[in-house]
């Protein structure tokens, strides 16, 4: 074998692409491996060390250091999980100790309910009008924190949750710019499961250390171990956090799994279209409620005198193992070393890890079922009485739309949009000073799946007063109806809820459908978005650029998801000479450099020799039955966008603006929102429309232009539509076009 495969076969950095919905295969009863199912129903353990307690069911056993409300060990089938640098939760109770007290007691007592529930807490107090020190662990915050963490009978893993308190008495401040729950885990935690596509063996810590630097320090190109010729990185691995029933890790090798599960998605900032990273190399597992990453979310800012709490979580970490593991064949190694670069994984491998990630979200299910917990006590987190439940219809009236059905309808409740702090972080959001639900960490959001029928069922919410919000495939832009007021206890019926979005007028033609993300374009599809290099493969992909026929092109192969500079460099530079198809094939197509020539203290590596590109214009057309009059108006809508942040925009070879030239309220600058950067095919959503003359368009065959100017390949946008609409009875400065006498 092969010696570089086989110093790796445990820790790969690999890919397994699973068709489908993370089914199993099908396979033979026998060779099907089983899920074991936690046999032990012992009375929960409370024992105080001193410095520190242990919980223990007989399944799973965790310690919890007093000092600090840090998570210091997980144990699960005796054997430790947790790396010894875990972080645990990204504010420490300890954090806000270091200017008033600290506490820890015990707030669920197993000796007094029969060993059902043992729950423990460590509490930080700030103190009045004091910042805390910003070389404490965490960062700086200005409010209480209490860490908390329970373990139930019978239960194959613990819950954690924190709470963030604000006196009126205290000074202003924030709960940070980032603020998660981390576990770092120990290195035979070696295959990540994220989703169907990123479902995969990991790279090894062996092959990073010699792998080259490109363009960042989250990014290497592997030289060594069975993904060799490929780039790793960090950001990869980034999601939907409210589509992810549970993600994270298992071992090849020990067939354990340690999975993430948000029994609500209540208290995760930015809402249902917020990108995050939840794993990453280092057998990392990351659950944040409010991160400034791909300029989602923000940081919950609390003013001078303002009351304000905020329980995060309870989340749940769930372990599972296989009781019977289907085996690996030598055939199977055997084909993993002869497919080096871009491999072939051991079907034995995809199928146990699939066990114990079937496994997880179906445990998903129950946890989420079981939410609002009665377990929960002492702080600010009502019950199922306490709470309600609001429905309604939304009803689509749109006489140009193909359907009134709603696919894919997103619908929740939010705080109104509110004043924020006003700092650069906050306004990198492109709304300035207002705080909107996809930026807000600092209150609770309720948001459903709707029915395509408009139905709609929001459930456990808060007493309070909301916006509601909704958005579906399909529809270009956003619903919102205000006060919605929420009583304790008693369910609010909405009824029927007229949506009728914004149209400048009679459409002409458009190209794929608003859904927020690029994944009905060509490569912007789960099984590829996420891989790292398609800036440069644009050039292999497209050579000539991209001319789109309305009419006659498809979007699904002819429109690439993302717009990027067209790469100068001789492909020879960063082309792997061995690599049979390299504008396509997954992995293995990029030329390893050698860490002598660029040491990772080079934060830069090879980019500087091949990463820019010149400008890139994309034509569009369109045929016009006859001439027109008033104005036409180019609708985009961006999944994501980096660099200038505009797209220069010419009509039969006129300029005419462009898209992001902050030329109007509807046309204001594109928010950079890091997803070429990050290999996303979303980030922050946005709309912009930019109107011109119609009279430009002309009978007959008539071009629009889209260019993305010259710079880094990691600058552009990524397109979520296009639509343009004619309105022929205004000029573009507005004023009334009076139609000819008949």
């Amino acid at each position: 074998m092969n010696s570089i495969v086989s110093a790796g076969l445990r820790r790969l950095s690999a890919l397994v692409f699973i068709s489908g919905a993370l089914a199993q295969p099908v396979l033979h009863a026998a060779d099907a491996p089983v899920v074991s199912k936690p046999a032990v129903n012992a009375p929960v353990t409370l024992t105080d060390n001193g410095d520190s307690w242990t919980l223990d069911n007989g399944i799973v056993k965790i310690v919890v250091a007093k000092d600090s409300g840090r998570l210091a060990s997980l144990v699960y089938k005796s054997n430790e999980t947790l790396n010894p640098r875990s972080e645990g939760w990204e504010h420490y109770p300890a954090l806000a100790a270091t200017v008033g007290g600290l506490t820890d007691r015990v707030t669920i007592d197993p000796a007094k309910n029969g060993g059902s529930r043992a729950e423990v807490s460590v509490k930080g107090v700030t103190g009045d009008q004091v910042e805390l020190t910003p070389t404490a662990p965490g960062g700086g915050t200005y409010s209480d924190i209490e860490t908390r963490y329970t373990l139930g009978r019978g239960e194959s893993g613990f819950y954690t949750y924190e709470i963030f308190n604000h006196p009126a008495s205290y000074s202003a401040g924030s709960s940070g710019q980032e603020s998660r729950f981390i576990n770092q885990l120990t290195n035979n935690f070696d295959w990540l499961s994220v989703d169907a596509d990123r479902n995969m063996p990991m790279v090894s810590n062996a092959d990073l250390r010699v792998g080259v630097v490109v363009h960042a320090k989250e990014q290497r190109i592997l030289s060594t171990g069975i993904y060799q010729n490929s780039v790793e990185h960090k950001y990869s691995y980034c999601a939907r956090m409210y589509e992810l029933p549970a993600y994270g890790w298992s071992s090849i090798n020990d067939h354990v799994g340690i999975w993430f599960i948000n029994p609500s998605n209540e208290y995760i900032g930015g809402g249902p279209t917020r990108l995050d990273l939840v794993c990453h190399m280092g057998a990392t597992m990351l659950d944040y409620w409010t991160s400034g990453h791909y300029a989602g979310g923000t940081q919950s800012y609390i003013n001078a005198g303002e009351n304000w709490n905020k329980v995060v979580g309870p989340i749940f970490v769930y372990c599972n193992s296989l009781q019977s593991a289907q085996a690996t064949t030598q055939a199977e190694l055997d084909t993993l070393a002869a497919t080096a670069g871009n491999p072939t994984v051991p079907t034995s491998w995809t199928n146990n890890a699939n066990a114990l990630f079937n496994d997880a979200l179906a445990q998903a299910k129950v946890t989420k079922a079981q939410w609002p917990y009665t377990w929960v006590q002492g702080v600010d987190y009502p019950q199922k009485s306490g709470r309600a439940t609001v429905t309604g219809k939304l009803v689509l009236n749109d006489p140009q739309a193909a359907s009134t059905k709603l696919p894919n309808l997103n619908i929740g409740l939010a705080h109104p949009d509110y004043v924020g702090d006003g700092s650069a972080y906050a306004q990198r959001s492109g709304n300035g000073n207002m705080v909107t639900w996809n930026h807000d960490a600092k209150y609770y959001q309720f948001w459903a799946k709707g029915s395509e029928d408009g139905q709609f069922s929001i459930e456990n919410v808060r007493p309070g007063t909301y916006t509601l919000h909704a958005f579906a495939d399909g529809v270009l832009g956003e619903f919102a109806h205000a006060n919605v007021t929420v009583v304790a206890g008693k369910n609010l019926d909405l009824g029927k809820i007229e949506w009728k979005p914004v149209r400048y007028g009679k459409q002409v033609w458009d190209i794929g459908y608003p859904d927020r993300t690029g994944g009905k374009f060509f490569k912007g599809d789960g099984a590829n978005y996420w891989l790292w290099g398609w800036d440069f493969r644009y050039a292999l992909l497209f050579p000539n650029d991209l001319t789109y026929t309305i009419g006659k092109s498809d979007y699904h192969k002819d429109w690439f998801f993302e717009e990027v500079p067209h790469a100068l460099a001789d492909p020879s530079l960063w082309l792997n000479p061995k690599a049979k198809d390299p504008a396509n094939q997954r992995f293995g197509w990029v030329k390893a450099e050698s860490i002598d020539e660029y040491p990772q203290t080079d934060q830069t590596g090879p980019w500087r020799n091949y990463g820019r590109g010149r400008a890139t214009t994309w034509t569009i057309k369109f045929n016009m039955d006859k001439a027109s009059q008033g104005y036409a108006a180019l609708r985009v809508a961006l999944a994501g966008a980096d660099g200038s942040g505009f797209l220069a925009v010419a009509v039969n070879g006129k300029d005419v603006g462009a898209i992001g030239d902050n030329s109007s309220a509807a046309n204001a600058r594109i928010v950079a929102t890091n997803a070429l950067r990050y290999n996303t095919d979303m980030g922050q959503w946005q709309e912009r429309t930019l109107t011109f003359d119609a009279t430009l368009l002309k009978p007959g065959e008539n071009t629009l232009t889209l260019t993305v100017p010259a710079g880094e390949l990691t600058t552009g946008v990524v397109y979520d539509y296009l639509r343009l609409e004619l309105n022929e009875y205004y000029k573009p400065d507005g004023t009334r076009i009076t139609p000819p006498k008949s």
